[in-house]
Order: C-alpha cells, then sequence, then structure tokens
C-alpha cells in the first residue's frame, strides 16, 4: 500500500469512529428517555394490571391548544393514547380533563373533538371535563367520572401519566386499586416528545424547589 493511500484510509477510519461517537452521544439521550417512559408506565398500578374487563374510564391528561386553536402534537399523542388504551364494551367511557381561557375552546373539547372527528371515537363514550388547569385538578373534577368504573386508565405520556396515578392515589386510595396501564409506551413512537416530556419531568422537582426558595428569599 502507497504512503499517500494509506494516509487516506486512515483518514477515512478517523471519520468513521468520529461519526459513531457523534451518532451514539446523540442517541444516549434518547434511549435515556425511552427508559424512563418505559419505567414510568409500568409503575403505580393496581393488583389487576392487565385487567381490562368490565367497565373501563380511560382519563386522558389535557395539555393548552396553540393561540388560534390547533391541537398541539402533545396533544394528539395524548389523544391517540386515551382511544387506543379504552377497553371494549358500552360501558367504557373516554374522559377528556382540561380547560382553557375564557371563550376559548378548552382543552379537553379540542382533544375530544380529535378523537371523535379524526379517530372515529363515538361521541357517546366520551365525557369532558372542562375546568381542570392542573394535573391535580384534572385527578380531582374527575373522580365523579371514575367511581362507578370497574378498572381506570390515566392516558398521557407514560412520565405525565405516572405522576397523575400518584395523585389519584393521594386523593383517593380507596381507587388505587382499579389502577391499570394505559396503552402509552411505545419503543420509538414520538421519540422528539419523550425527550421533551423527560427533560420536563426530570428538571420540574428541582425547578419547584428553586421557585419556592426564590420566593421566601423576597420576603
Amino acid at each position: 500500500m502507497t504512503a499517500p493511500r494509506a494516509t487516506r484510509l486512515r483518514s477515512w477510519r478517523h471519520v468513521a469512529r468520529a461519526a459513531m461517537a457523534l451518532a451514539a452521544a446523540g442517541a444516549a439521550p434518547v434511549l435515556l428517555a425511552e427508559g424512563l417512559h418505559w419505567r414510568a408506565s409500568r409503575r403505580l398500578l393496581g393488583p389487576a394490571a392487565g385487567d381490562r374487563r368490565g367497565a373501563q374510564a380511560v382519563l386522558v391528561l389535557g395539555f393548552p391548544s396553540t393561540h388560534a386553536g390547533e391541537l398541539r402534537p402533545l396533544q394528539r399523542w395524548r389523544t391517540e393514547i386515551g382511544v387506543r388504551s379504552l377497553a371494549p364494551g358500552p360501558d367504557s367511557r373516554l374522559i377528556f380533563s382540561g380547560g382553557g381561557p375564557p371563550g376559548a375552546v378548552t382543552e379537553a373539547e379540542a382533544m375530544a373533538g380529535y378523537a371523535r372527528d379524526s379517530l372515529g371515537m363515538p361521541a357517546e363514550r366520551i365525557t369532558v371535563e372542562t375546568a381542570a388547569s392542573t394535573t391535580w385538578e384534572n385527578i380531582a373534577f374527575s373522580l365523579p367520572y371514575l367511581e362507578s368504573a370497574e378498572t381506570i386508565a390515566v392516558a398521557s405520556d407514560p412520565l405525565h401519566a405516572s405522576r397523575g396515578r400518584r395523585n389519584l392515589r393521594r386523593q383517593r386510595p380507596d381507587l388505587a386499586g382499579r389502577l391499570v396501564a394505559a396503552e402509552d409506551y411505545r419503543f420509538g413512537e414520538h421519540w422528539q416528545l419523550k425527550l421533551a416530556t423527560a427533560v420536563y419531568e426530570v428538571t420540574r422537582p428541582p425547578m419547584r424547589r428553586l421557585r419556592v426558595h426564590l420566593a421566601k428569599a423576597a420576603r
């Protein structure tokens, strides 16, 4: 092998190694987010986590629409999770929870419309709760629709749904045993949203503590 050719070969090897290192570095956060979502999808479930028999309530947690009233990708994903999670049977219901600014279409109504008009969910199987503005309120204001269900699934991205299940356990421990998994985790699905929601859920507790500390310091 001539010297110039050997030099070019070594250069290509360096480029290949650098490209592989960059790919690995880029993939690492995505794989970490996948792992966090997978784990969260299996947390805080009741004893009959895989049971889909009987009347089921699937509570879909809301998210704000755009200023123009259009659905955001995260709203579409949450709605799709809710629709595919609903157990068969006429008594199973999809509950959308989420309010909005006065005069605007609420989060719940916008997502319910997508489920009905685009995903084919019958209107008679949809209930909307239009007052909640936080995840805690999503649970609290939807409790009247959950009490009669034999199983309850919380539909959102897996990390957010896990927080919703934790809130339900705190508000109504007697209903915690009815919690079953939503069909919220699919490997590689919406990986960009998984990455963004993972960053939010991981940074949320320290950011809340920081805000409390700053508020106390400002007094």
